[in-house]
């Protein structure tokens, strides 16, 4: 009966300590005093949420995004570039390939673009895989993330998710993530 009580709280003290142990991705620093907002498409204001934080920015806005086709936000991030902010976009080479892609209005524009692919699925260089992120870090500050990729389908049609984080400590990681992406060869 002990070693049944014994294996039982064990179990019971894995069970609560699994969430919060290091075997993943830990944000030490996220309390009660971040805020996260979620919203849902279609029709759940995700464009207008992220028109409205580009138009925020103070310093900084750097973009990874599989799918970027929609021209209203890519005028926002050309209006915050001519505002002085540094504004950087990183897309799925085989994505821009899209009639709609953005990409080419941006360079115009004077933004920062750069087309990558995901990593090769052999050493041999075939199949290469996608740049499939679709985030953005505001001013070191502001994370948004979710399925929701910069399309009018995503705003119209798809059922889509779309977190807006305003956490230091996360936006430091997607940070991370997007300066690897802008500088990898």
């Amino acid at each position: 009966m002990f070693s049944r009580m014994k294996s039982v709280r064990f179990i019971t003290l894995v069970l609560v300590l699994l969430p919060i142990c290091p075997f993943g991705l830990f944000v030490e620093d996220v309390d009660g005093n971040d805020d996260i907002r979620v919203y849902f498409s279609p029709n759940g204001r995700c464009e207008k949420v992220i028109i409205e934080e580009i138009l925020k920015a103070k310093s900084s806005i750097h973009v990874a995004m599989f799918k970027f086709t929609n021209g209203r936000i890519a005028r926002a991030l050309v209006q915050a570039s001519r505002q002085g902010i540094d504004v950087k976009v990183l897309m799925d080479r085989d994505s821009a390939q899209d009639t709609y892609s953005k990409d080419v209005f941006l360079k115009n524009k004077g933004v920062s673009v750069v087309l990558r692919r995901g990593r090769y699925r052999d050493n041999r260089g075939h199949g290469a895989g996608l740049m499939h992120n679709k985030f953005a870090i505001i001013d070191g500050k502001i994370a948004i993330a979710g399925s929701y990729n910069w399309t009018a389908s995503a705003e119209k049609w798809n059922n889509e998710n779309l977190l807006i984080i305003s956490a230091v400590s996360v936006a430091r990681l997607f940070e991370r993530e997007f300066s690897n992406l802008w500088t990898k060869k």
